[in-house]
């Protein structure tokens, strides 16, 4: 009896374990990806696509709703995740960041999940591990924006794609795989509407098998149908987003036009963010896997699946920015960055077995050593469009706590260089607590209730007539164009005088006292 009952169990605890053991390697590369992403990420100052974000998300969500009908409906979803998550934890440069560390370790937990089901273990652990390195990937772990969350979309809509295509093919059950599917499908584009291009890419990846056989494989024509139809739905679901976001485009006017040197943005910047050690060593390492993974049936199954991923959305952006307005920029298209790290993994899979883990812990050690400088430069305080924005405010900061209790201050706010849509008001923006009781005199409209993103202020030489009884006042100002003067002599008449200017990147700090 008792036999019967030790047999009867084993089954049952190794049917439970298995799917627990399955996902403990993806969980570790995940957790690491999001720790290494994490780390030191507050020590930089917000920059000014980081304050979009903090400015939109923190407004309520009537203002959030007016704002996305003139300007940044592309980013309307997004905003209402960070509004929610900055509901939850409140608002740090931190917490900011946060969700793409998390975000992004999703994304390399589910790359691994991936490159194991479309060629082995070995595969998605080394691709996972490649990826978490990438120059581009701990920049996006560390941004407070939808980069992240955008590449963690794009690996689980690949997935899905891939669960629902096998299950066509096996003639199994496949329409609730590909009903999630289409909703993921629907779900990024409003995340983030370029996420599009990759299901355009998985529409490749099921018509090729047509290609090679002269359609005449049914079981693939199924495949396309299916898809097909997802992205139908799809489409129809994203047509007003799209059409609303055409109406904005004025919102990517700074995107530079197609010229030979989009070429090195590719190979560059898109997945390296302009490392050239982890360019070279990253490309080599891709098309080694791509021409070493085409001897077998297994490797093309990786590549029909990695290769459009990660071509489809670049060039597909490159051409149409040459018969319409420029959309390629290479952040733009860094959720492909996943399919390259497939093909990285490829490679090392490909490697003999006699020399397989020597070549693996070599590429990973050559990967981490390369990155490192990378790593180091991505967290420090200017790293970010050498905004320094965090030490300006400490400036003032730390003279306001020497002030008697009680006094009365005043700040000014002058252009920002480089972002003549705004002021350095974005700087009290994202970092509030050092500005806190300041009397803001131009201030005619704050963002939270203007239609668009940023605020209304009277022009700057009124602060004579505006300034009141402050004892002192703040000014914040671009080193270009310089408006120091034009505040001075403004300030002047009302009888200050300029005491301490302090340059912080490129942003001066100037101290009037009466």
């Amino acid at each position: 009896m008792t036999a019967v009952a030790e047999r009867s169990v084993v089954p049952v605890r190794s049917t439970r374990a298995r799917p627990v053991r399955l996902w403990v390697v993806p969980t570790l590369v995940g957790v690491g990806t999001t720790s290494v992403a994490a780390a030191f990420s507050w020590v930089p100052s917000v920059w000014y696509d980081e304050a979009a974000t903090v400015v939109s998300a923190t407004r309520p969500w009537a203002a959030l709703a007016r704002e996305v009908q003139h300007v940044d409906v592309v980013h309307a979803t997004y905003y209402a995740v960070m509004h929610c998550w900055f509901a939850l934890v409140g608002y740090t440069p931190f917490t900011l960041r946060l969700p793409s560390a998390f975000a992004i370790g999703v994304a390399a937990a589910l790359l691994v999940v991936l490159g194991r089901t479309l060629a082995s273990p070995r595969t998605g652990l080394i691709a996972g591990v490649l990826f978490a390195l990438f120059p581009r990937v701990t920049w996006m772990g560390s941004e407070g924006r939808s980069f992240a969350i955008d590449t963690a979309l794009a690996v689980g809509a690949t997935i899905l794609f891939v669960a629902a295509r096998d299950r066509t093919r096996q003639g199994a059950r496949s329409w609730p795989w590909w009903v999630v599917y289409t909703a993921i499908s629907i779900l990024s584009g409003a995340v983030f509407l370029y996420l599009a291009l990759v299901t355009v890419g998985h529409g490749v990846t099921a018509g090729i098998p047509l290609l090679r056989r002269s359609g005449r494989d049914r079981d693939s024509r199924k495949v396309l149908l299916s898809w097909v139809a997802a992205t139908a739905l799809s489409a129809c679901a994203l047509l007003p987003l799209a059409t609303a976001s055409a109406g904005q485009d004025r919102q990517i006017a700074w995107i530079n036009p197609i010229s030979a040197h989009t070429i090195q943005e590719v190979l560059m910047t898109q997945w390296f963010t302009k490392n050239p050690g982890f360019a070279v060593f990253g490309c080599a390492l891709a098309v080694a896997g791509v021409v070493l993974m085409r001897r077998n049936d297994t490797g093309r199954r990786l590549l029909v699946v990695a290769l459009p991923w990660a071509l489809v959305p670049t060039v597909g952006l490159i051409a149409a920015s040459l018969v319409t307005n420029p959309l390629y920029s290479p952040r733009y298209a860094a959720f492909t960055a996943p399919a390259v790290a497939l093909c990285m993994g490829a490679a090392l899979t490909a490697v003999p077995t006699q020399y397989a883990r020597r070549a693996i812990a070599t590429a990973t050690i050559v990967a981490a050593v390369l990155t490192a400088p990378t790593w180091v430069q991505q967290r420090t305080v200017a790293a970010k469009d050498d905004a320094a924005w965090n030490e300006a405010a400490a400036v003032i900061a730390a003279h306001r706590t020497q002030e008697p209790a009680g006094q009365e201050d005043a700040v000014v706010f002058g252009p920002l260089e480089r972002h003549p849509l705004t002021t350095s008001r974005i700087i009290a923006e994202t970092y509030p607590a050092a500005f806190s009781g300041l009397r803001d005199p131009l201030l005619v409209v704050p963002a939270s209730k203007s239609a668009g993103l940023w605020e209304t202020q009277r022009p700057l030489p009124n602060i004579s007539n505006e300034v009141g009884a402050a004892k002192v006042v703040w000014l914040l100002t671009a080193v270009k164009p310089d408006v120091r003067t034009i505040v001075t002599q403004a300030l002047a008449h009302a009888g200050y005088q300029q005491r301490h200017t302090w340059q912080r990147t490129r942003t001066w700090i100037v101290q009037y006292q009466r």
